[in-house]
């Protein structure tokens, strides 16, 4: 008995014919999240910084020899005109001793020799040689004099040892640091931006507060000092602030130098005319190796790839657009890399 399939052909041809439509209808209409853009005006960033000395010096004797006393110990707070460290002077006392001895027998010989000038018995030429030689032992007395006291290293000023870099005992050179010393009472804060923030920090129309980790939840306002114009090690623009809030006591917040904090930066573009519009990072997409970066701009639940050029990050994951966006324009802001030119899409509310 021969059986007729051509119905059933039929059905199952008219059934697939149905699935590629239906598939190419879900296709015409991919559905997407969507975003309007709008002005920003201002840009708020969050920093890790650190907290550090204003005024640190690394101290060195200006003469060498060995050290017999070297009293301070990393941490230790010291006074203007405390003791460092001091070198054995036993080896300068005996060329001090040698040059006080000449500078007393050439002063001997010029006052002797003055005399006998204004009696005529030695020429100008005698006497002359005898002062060359005074101020020259002169000259030399008072070098060893300095020496002597420099084998005494003294705080410049009050402080704290940050680093001890010689041991007692060990001879040391002219010019090797001895220990580093640093004013731990005037401090400042110290961070880095990236370099498309340039423009921005050298507005006049920022601001900066400060949260320290060892006391969370407590924010600084606090000053720019300055800025370094350049990124000298590719890392980033090295910003110092000080902090200026009245509230910020040594006495209450027991803050020092190498603490970490948190820096939160805002600056506003609206006052210094420079509204522009921010985007999501999520909407930002490439081609290839192709630098230029690009959004789906959407028109009639249609997308149409657009070029943009980027500035800063803001701190809501989204990025300031120097060019290629207006705002109001509506852009798609996720699943960017599965939609194509001229696709039509539908908006996800």
């Amino acid at each position: 008995m021969i059986r007729n399939y051509a119905p059933l052909l039929l059905l199952f041809s008219c059934f697939l014919l149905s699935c590629s439509k239906n598939k190419e209808s879900q296709e015409a209409t991919r559905p997407v999240k969507v975003t309007e853009v709008t002005l920003r005006k201002e840009v708020k960033r969050d920093f890790s910084g650190v907290v550090d000395a204003v005024k640190y010096a690394n101290l060195a004797f200006r003469v060498s020899g060995q050290i017999i006393d070297l009293p301070v110990v990393v941490g230790q707070k010291v006074k203007k005109g405390d003791l460092i460290a001091q070198i054995d002077p036993r080896e300068i006392q005996l060329k001090l001793d040698a040059a006080k001895a000449q500078f007393e027998t050439n002063q001997a010989t010029l006052s002797r020799n003055q005399r006998l000038l204004e009696e005529q018995a030695v020429s100008q030429q005698e006497y002359e040689i005898a002062q060359a030689n005074y101020e020259q032992a002169k000259s030399n007395y008072m070098a060893q004099q300095n020496n002597m006291t420099d084998t005494y290293l003294r705080a410049p000023y009050d402080g704290s040892i940050a680093k001890r870099s010689v041991e007692n005992y060990q001879r040391v050179n002219m010019g090797q640091t001895v220990v580093e010393i640093i004013d731990s009472h005037d401090l400042q804060i110290i961070f880095t931006i990236p370099d498309t923030y340039l423009p921005y920090i050298q507005s006049e129309n920022k601001s900066f507060t400060v949260e320290f980790s060892l006391y969370r939840g407590i924010k600084f306002t606090a000053s720019l000092i300055e800025y370094v114009e350049a990124s000298l090690d590719g890392s980033g623009i090295p910003v110092y602030l000080k902090i200026t809030d009245p509230r910020f006591t040594r006495d209450k917040y027991d803050i020092k130098p190498g603490f970490s904090c948190n820096v939160s930066m805002t600056i506003y573009l609206k006052s210094k005319n420079i509204d522009l519009p921010f985007i999501p990072l999520t909407a930002i997409f490439g081609i290839g190796t192709d630098p230029q970066m690009y959004v789906w701009v959407v028109r009639n639940n249609t997308v149409f790839r657009q070029p943009i050029t980027t500035g800063a990050l803001t701190e809501e994951s989204s990025i300031l657009v120097s060019s290629g966006l207006q705002p109001g324009d509506i852009i798609v802001t996720a699943g960017t890399t599965r939609l194509t030119e001229g696709e039509k899409i539908k908006i996800l509310h």
